[in-house]
């Protein structure tokens, strides 16, 4: 489960989809992609992602987001990437709290 203050920032930023299922609903990198585009929208273009589940679509998805990481130099582990692929217990929740952390300057 997300923390209430990440979930209202979630919230705030209106993204297409709904988040119910934390694990499942980040895995193919869509709403990450998304997140970040509302942040940097000339490095994110989200006609470039596809909101598939099939496990192409989120390594394409994937591999858009980590070069897009290495050029703004965020440090974001590859395990809590691959671990949030393969929707692993927690994975997502970690990786979108680093993520509220960088955009926001907060913990």
């Amino acid at each position: 489960m997300l923390p209430r203050e990440v979930l209202k920032w979630l919230q705030s930023l209106d993204l297409s989809l709904p988040i119910r299922n934390t694990r499942r609903d980040f895995s193919n990198g869509y709403l990450i992609a998304e997140i970040f585009s509302w942040y940097y929208p000339k490095e994110i273009q989200m006609h470039s992602f596809d909101n598939g589940t099939s496990i192409e679509t989120k390594t394409g998805n994937w591999s858009i987001i980590t070069r897009f990481f290495q050029r703004q130099e965020f440090v974001i582990p590859r395990e809590e990437i691959e671990g949030t692929i393969h929707c692993k217990p927690a994975a997502a929740q970690l990786l979108v709290q680093r993520i509220y952390a960088i955009l926001t300057n907060r913990k």
